[in-house]
C-alpha cells in the first residue's frame, strides 16, 4: 500500500500540489542509457525542449548535444538553454551561431552584471523537459566525464527519465526560473577573466585547439558535426532510434518536484524537507553524497536518527576517488563522531568518482536529484530533486544503488580518524591533513 502525503509548496506566480500520481518512472542504469535516453527524447521532441544546467562546456558530448538541438530547431521545436553564470563555458560566439537558428541562451546569476550578492548563489540544477511531458532530473552535467567519454576522470551518476504530471512541473518550474530577475540574457562577448583565461581551452588537444581556434559559422557548425560524430561512433549511442521511454518506465508512480522557491534561498524549502524525511525514518536512512560536508542541520538529523535505533548508512568518496580534497578535508574531521554514533560509512573505490546524490527512508520515501547535503546546497545554490513516498520507486531507486554499493568498501567502527585508499599517493595524504586543520573556518562555503 503507497504512504500518501499532502502538502503545498507556494512557488512565486503558481501553487503546487504534492504527490503527482499520473507519472512514470525509470532510473537511468549507467552513464550510456542517461545519454541515450538524452538523445531520443531531444530526436522526438516535436514542440519545447528546455534545459537547465550547472555546467556545459565544449567537450564533445554537451557538444553533440547541443547540434542535436539545433536539428530539432529546423523541425520546429523551440530550444531553450539555462546555463550558470560561472560553469558555462560555452564561447559567446557560439551561443551567437546557436541564436541564428532560434535557440535561447540565458545565464543564471552571470558575473558581469557586477552584483557581489550573486557569486556564492550557483544554479546547481540538472535538468532537461520535453514537449512538457518528459524530462530527465539527476546529477549529471553536460561534460564528458559525466558520460564517461575520453576524460581523465569520469563520475557516476544517477539520474531518471519521468514523464506525465511531475514533467509538467518540472516545465513549470523551469519557465518560472526563465522569468526570474536572477537570470539575464547571455553576454555577447566573453569575459576576460572568466571565459577567456579561466575557461577556455588552450593547446591540450586537437579538438580544445579546434575550439580555441573558431571564429565563424562555419566553424562552429564543424565542431557541433564532428561532436556528433565522435560521440556515435564511440559511446555506442543510436540516433533516430524510436525507443519508447514511457513504455519502459514503472507508471503510476506519486512523486513531487521538490526545489528553492527563491533564489534568495531564505526559507531554506529544499534543506527542510530533506530533514523532514530524515526525521521520519523509523528503521533504515540511507544517504548517497559524493561531497558530505554536513551542515549542522544534516548532521543534527542524523544523530537524531540514530538515537531512534535507525540504521544509518552513508555512501561517499574515499580519498583515491574524490575530486573535492577540501570537501573530503571537512569530511575526515567528523568521520571519528559518525562511527562513534554508529552510523556505517561506505567509501566508493572507484575508479569513478561517486557524483549520484540519492536518499532512502525506510522502504517508501526516496530522493534523487543534485542536492549534496552540504551547507552550499543548503544556503546557497539552487537545487532540483525528486522526492516519493511511493515503495515502487524506493525499490528502483535501491536497485540502481547497489550497483554503486558494490564499489564501496565499509569503513570499520574501530578505524583512524584518517582512512585512505592503499592507493592514495602520499602527496595527496598530506595536502588532506594540512586541509583539515583549516578547512571547518570555511565550511559553509563548500
Amino acid at each position: 500500500m503507497r504512504l500518501h502525503a499532502m502538502m503545498v509548496l507556494m512557488v512565486v506566480g503558481f501553487p503546487v500540489v504534492s504527490f503527482a500520481g499520473g507519472s512514470s518512472l525509470r532510473v537511468l542504469e549507467g552513464s550510456q542509457e542517461s545519454l541515450q535516453a538524452r538523445v531520443d527524447l531531444i530526436q522526438q521532441a516535436r514542440h519545447t525542449i528546455d534545459l537547465s544546467y550547472y555546467a556545459i562546456d565544449t567537450d564533445e558530448v554537451p557538444v553533440a548535444i547541443l547540434e542535436l538541438l539545433r536539428q530539432a530547431t529546423l523541425r520546429g521545436v523551440r530550444v531553450r538553454i539555462l546555463v550558470d553564470g560561472l560553469k558555462s563555458r560555452l564561447p559567446s560566439k557560439c551561443e551567437q551561431y546557436l541564436s541564428t537558428y532560434g535557440i535561447k541562451v540565458r545565464v543564471y546569476h552571470p558575473p558581469h552584471q557586477g552584483n557581489p550578492s550573486w557569486l556564492n548563489r550557483r544554479l546547481h540544477s540538472k535538468l532537461m523537459v520535453v514537449d512538457t511531458c518528459h524530462a530527465v532530473v539527476g546529477s549529471s552535467n553536460l561534460e564528458n566525464g559525466h558520460f564517461h567519454f575520453e576524460c581523465p576522470r569520469e563520475f557516476t551518476d544517477c539520474d531518471a527519465f519521468v514523464s506525465g504530471d511531475i514533467a509538467q512541473r518540472s516545465q513549470t518550474y523551469f519557465d518560472w526560473l526563465w522569468a526570474t530577475p536572477d537570470v539575464q540574457p547571455a553576454p555577447e562577448r566573453d569575459s576576460l577573466g572568466l571565459d577567456i583565461l579561466s575557461y577556455r581551452p588552450f593547446g591540450k588537444s586537437d579538438w580544445k585547439n579546434a575550439w580555441r581556434d573558431a571564429d565563424g559559422p562555419a566553424d562552429y557548425q564543424q565542431l557541433l558535426s564532428d561532436a556528433l560524430r565522435r560521440v556515435v561512433c564511440r559511446c555506442g549511442v543510436h540516433l533516430d532510434w524510436q525507443r519508447d521511454w514511457v513504455a519502459e518506465s514503472m507508471q503510476g508512480i506519486e512523486m513531487e518536484l521538490l526545489f528553492d522557491r527563491s533564489s534568495d534561498k531564505s526559507e531554506r524549502h529544499v534543506n527542510r524537507q530533506i530533514v523532514r524525511m530524515m526525521d521520519q525514518a523509523k528503521r533504515t536512512l540511507f544517504i548517497e553524497s559524493p561531497y558530505p560536508a554536513f551542515d549542522r542541520s544534516i548532521r543534527s538529523a542524523i544523530s537524531r536518527a540514530r538515537k531512534r535505533g535507525v540504521c544509518v548508512t552513508i555512501l561517499t568518496n574515499s580519498l583515491d576517488s574524490t575530486d573535492q580534497l577540501n570537501v573530503y578535508a571537512a569530511y575526515q574531521n567528523h568521520k571519528r563522531g559518525l562511527l562513534r554514533e554508529g552510523v556505517r560509512l561506505r567509501e566508493y573505490v572507484g575508479p569513478e568518482t561517486l557524483h549520484a546524490k540519492t536518499m532512502l527512508v525506510d522502504d517508501c520515501c526516496w530522493m534523487l536529484g543534485s542536492y549534496n547535503f552540504d551547507a552550499r546546497s543548503n544556503q546557497l545554490n539552487l537545487e532540483l530533486c525528486i522526492i516519493s513516498n511511493d515503495p515502487a520507486g524506493a525499490e528502483q531507486l535501491r536497485s540502481n544503488v547497489r550497483s554503486r554499493l558494490a564499489k564501496s568498501a565499509s569503513v570499520p567502527a574501530g578505524t583512524l580518524l584518517l582512512s585512505v585508499g592503499q592507493d592514495a599517493a602520499a602527496t595527496k595524504r598530506a595536502r588532506l591533513m594540512m586541509k583539515r586543520t583549516v578547512i571547518e573556518l570555511y565550511r559553509g562555503l563548500l
